[in-house]
């Protein structure tokens, strides 16, 4: 309900973004994963914040459905949307391949590159995991 931009990245050393939809096993089996996640990197100053991108237009129905998605993983990370049409929605509907994670710095720039698929696998983690390290090494606090 409140109004979204870059300023959301300034607040935190880095950000955890989680692109999903409420159709995709994938997306959903991570949830708890990413809730985990969440919890703790706040000792490091980050968060996890997850876009489901069938929510991009404000869709209500889509928008309850995803709540409830999360509210049955415990998710308590938080979720945004955003106009679909501006450059943040523009990026999430380029989306081909889901889940996609990004590790984005305080200045709202993408570390590294986008992981494709669950945090869930092995491989993935250990990737976000150095994205992670790599975005609070380089964090000024500005």
């Amino acid at each position: 309900g409140n109004s979204v931009d870059s300023s959301l990245f300034a607040n935190n050393a880095f950000t955890v973004v989680n692109f999903w939809f409420s159709g995709c096993k994938p997306c959903v089996d991570e949830m708890d994963d990413l809730d985990a996640l969440n919890q703790r990197i706040k000792e490091q100053g980050g968060e996890v914040i997850g876009v489901n991108t069938e929510t991009l237009d404000g869709n209500a129905d889509n928008i309850a459905t995803a709540k409830k998605i999360l509210e049955s993983a415990g998710a308590s990370f938080r979720n945004i949307y955003f106009d679909p049409n501006g450059e943040a929605g523009k990026f999430a509907l380029g989306i081909m391949a889901f889940p996609t994670t990004c590790v984005v710095d305080r200045q709202g720039n993408i570390v590294g590159e986008p992981i494709m698929g669950g945090i869930d696998q092995e491989d993935n983690m250990a990737t976000l995991e150095k994205l992670i390290a790599e975005a609070a090494a380089n964090d000024t606090g500005k």
